[in-house]
């Protein structure tokens, strides 16, 4: 999975930190849209142009915002 994020957003760190807590970061490829351009051009093509994150594409499935991504994970199940 992967999950594109901003260093400097708090709904970014949230769902980072859920993912530390649940000891679950080797399922995810993490792309800070600010740091590297190439992942910005990525976030743009996956979630639409607008640029919002959190973003989690999932083998296409693509979720965006903290709760619906934390959501996302406990009815997948993921980090139980």
């Amino acid at each position: 999975m992967d999950l594109y994020y901003m260093p400097t957003c708090p709904h970014c760190h949230r769902v980072i930190h859920w993912i530390d807590e649940h000891g679950v970061g080797e399922l995810f490829s993490f792309y800070d849209v600010v740091d590297s351009p190439e992942a910005g051009r990525r976030l743009e093509q996956v979630e639409g142009g607008d640029g919002y994150v959190p973003c989690l594409d999932d083998d296409g499935r693509v979720i965006i915002g903290d709760n619906p991504i934390i959501a996302y994970f406990e009815e997948r199940g993921i980090g139980a």
